[in-house]
């Protein structure tokens, strides 16, 4: 019997003090009310410092929360994932670079002009609790500058699915709008993979902290597990006195296992 569940990408913008009033400090309860409220089953985070990937495993006790940072220390920026602990069981779990050596630490892959930031993915295997055929759970978060960069990471994560063959739920920030390039190139595996932007009749989700995400989509949801995209939202945020939970709108999906 089919099962459905929530998953959610949610970029919570990294600590910077040049955030003013929008410093993640300030906004910390917003996100956990928000993630409470919305009660997800899977979660795909981006720009999680050290310290708030700490802060995110002292909080969300219902959860597992995986994943380290980009650097060579395995700290800095991240991009961990959390699962509920009495949905799933881990059967597998991998942190890689998205370069031509993705074993080694803040590599980066040379020629196709990738930003000074090493970009990673996260992909695991998860066991539903109501089944025995795992899932791959993956995360990740392109470069901010290239498309071409942004192309050729993309092309290694739908070639790691690939290779995996299991249903999938894909999550992140692509830095790239729904007819880009590297956007086209995961929804082109639709015949060999089966692959749906569930987010699909989202049109925005970047505002900068205005509350205005206009039709600037950056973030998705892709799947090859029933879905349907006309169920997909972004969460709202009436930014209170000025104050979101984000510079993106977390965005939500539904798909049966």
């Amino acid at each position: 019997m089919e099962t459905k569940i929530k998953v959610m990408t949610f970029n919570l913008r990294v600590r910077t003090e040049k955030d003013g009033k929008n410093c993640f400090d300030f906004r910390k309860e917003k996100i956990l009310d928000v993630i409470a409220r919305e009660n997800p089953d899977l979660i795909g985070f981006q720009e999680a410092s050290d310290t708030m990937l700490k802060w995110l495993k002292t909080n969300l006790l219902e959860y597992v929360v995986l994943g380290h940072g980009r650097n060579e220390n395995y700290h800095g920026e991240g991009i961990p994932i959390a699962y509920r602990r009495d949905s799933f069981d881990l059967h597998r779990f991998e942190e890689m670079w998205l370069s031509y050596t993705p074993d080694q630490p803040a590599s980066r892959m040379e020629g196709v002009g990738q930003s000074k930031y090493p970009r990673v993915m996260v992909y695991s295997e998860l066991v539903p609790a109501n089944g025995d055929t795992p899932i791959v759970f993956c995360n990740v978060h392109t470069d901010h500058r290239v498309d071409k960069a942004r192309l050729a990471e993309c092309m290694m994560v739908m070639q790691k699915l690939f290779a995996a063959k299991h249903r999938f739920v894909l999550t992140g920030d692509f830095n790239d709008r729904p007819d880009s390039e590297s956007i086209l190139s995961i929804v082109e595996t639709a015949d060999a993979l089966g692959t749906v932007d569930a987010t699909d009749e989202i049109k925005g989700s970047f505002h900068g902290f205005s509350g205005d995400v206009k039709d600037h989509k950056i973030d998705y949801i892709f799947t090859n597990l029933k879905t349907d995209p006309k169920s997909s939202y972004a969460v709202p945020d009436a930014g209170e006195d000025g104050v979101y939970y984000s510079d993106h709108a977390a965005l939500c999906a539904f798909v049966e296992i």
